[in-house]
């Protein structure tokens, strides 16, 4: 069983294989006025004696003890999806060597950024402005611990990475973050020319992997109230927001080749 969040349709045959309840009960059940509802029990609880965890402060989790009481959560895991969002100029490098973490793509980071410079002329400046000294506090920190900030990160959403703006994510396919702040460090207000020309170099992408059998820190529960917030925002003719993708990490370790199911160009 895979748990596929590519758009409005695989989201809603995924939701509908784990939960087991039709595609067509989801729809209009998720079709009521859920967000008034929240409000009325909400109220009603902060002006009753019930215990704290009577309702819960994720919608999403909200919905799927009010609207799906009787959801059969499946005790065997899904197969994840998750999709990576990036540039790149040889974007088949992915097919060959998977997705690696931050600690072993820095260095290709800066030569590359290096190199760029150097094509189009640009000398290094001196560490001293308030732009160069905050990229330097921004990098080192992502350096200091692969754990927490080495990746490779990936959005459960394949939306959050192609349309990031709509789910208050950062848009990874325009200009990942250290790149810049390389840039930044080395090459202060000229890294803006640079960064054009990285652009210009490269393109965006979206990495397609199955999360790692070792890796399974997102619960099943989390997965299923994710889906549940996208598709009513969805139906709903709303923005789907953060609260509607989950973010993954594989904690400094490098997702391998084989797990790669495809690369799409956006």
């Amino acid at each position: 069983l895979e748990f596929i969040c590519k758009d409005f349709s695989t989201v809603l045959t995924s939701l509908s294989q784990v939960i087991g309840i039709s595609e067509e009960r989801i729809i209009s059940t998720l079709e009521y006025n859920w967000d008034k509802q929240y409000e009325i029990d909400y109220n009603a609880f902060i002006h009753s004696d019930l215990p704290d965890d009577s309702i819960s402060d994720d919608f999403g989790e909200y919905i799927l003890q009010n609207a799906f009481p009787n959801a059969e959560l499946l005790i065997e895991r899904p197969t994840v999806h998750w999709f990576h969002g990036a540039r790149s100029m040889n974007p088949d490098d992915y097919l060959t060597y998977g997705i690696l973490p931050l600690s072993e793509m820095y260095p290709k980071i800066t030569r590359m950024v290096d190199d760029i410079a150097c094509k189009l002329s640009i000398k290094v400046k001196d560490c001293t402005s308030d732009i160069q000294r905050h990229n330097k506090w921004l990098t080192e920190l992502k350096l200091s611990d692969a754990r927490i900030h080495g990746g490779p990160f990936a959005m459960l959403m394949f939306e959050a990475s192609a349309t990031p703006q709509a789910f208050g994510c950062h848009d990874y396919t325009d200009e990942p973050e250290i790149v810049a702040n390389y840039a930044y460090v080395k090459y202060d207000n000229k890294a803006d020319i640079i960064l054009e020309e990285y652009k210009r170099l490269s393109i965006p992408i979206i990495v397609e992997f199955l999360e790692p059998s070792n890796n399974d820190s997102i619960s099943v529960k989390l997965l299923i109230t994710t889906a549940i917030h996208y598709l009513y925002r969805i139906i709903h003719n709303e923005e789907p927001g953060l609260h509607s993708n989950i973010c993954f990490s594989n904690n400094g370790n490098p997702i391998p080749s084989n797990l790669i199911v495809g690369i799409h160009k956006i």
